[in-house]
């Protein structure tokens, strides 16, 4: 997946971003492909994997989306399990996938910011807030 988002394919790859950045410990650079999450036209990660704390307090990243670079910071933020389903209901509002979130749903419903706040912990409680203005979707 890294090779194809820094490619020329990158471009028509809307639901994944490339996160680049140093380890806050270890110094070793991390290069890590994540959902790409709009909420109130911020762009997210959602993840619970343990690299997630490089972020705490902000630190510089690099996204690669859609074949663009931005040279960023990106913040790891704690959310009550109300707020976080609030969030999802939001990303899937907005384009995101449900199914690349690893939520399960039957047929056509729509899960409500309530019932996402129920999946607790299998949503996770914290979000990486990063600070860019993804490029308007071009036709294609």
């Amino acid at each position: 997946m890294r090779p194809m988002l820094r490619s020329r394919l990158g471009r028509r790859v809307r639901g994944v971003m490339l996160l680049d950045f140093q380890g806050r410990r270890s110094g070793r650079a991390m290069s890590v492909p994540v959902n790409f999450n709009l909420v109130d036209d911020v762009p997210m990660a959602f993840t619970s994997a343990p690299w997630r704390h490089n972020f705490t307090g902000g630190i510089p990243v690099t996204v690669t989306h859609c074949g663009q670079k931005y040279h960023t910071t990106g913040t790891l933020v704690s959310m009550t399990p109300q707020a976080m389903g609030v969030a999802v209901r939001k990303s899937l509002d907005t384009g995101g996938s449900a199914q690349r979130m690893g939520i399960r749903t039957a047929g056509d419903h729509e899960p409500t910011a309530a019932e996402l706040a129920a999946l607790g912990p299998a949503l996770g409680t914290c979000v990486i807030r990063l600070e860019f203005t993804p490029s308007p979707a071009k036709g294609g």
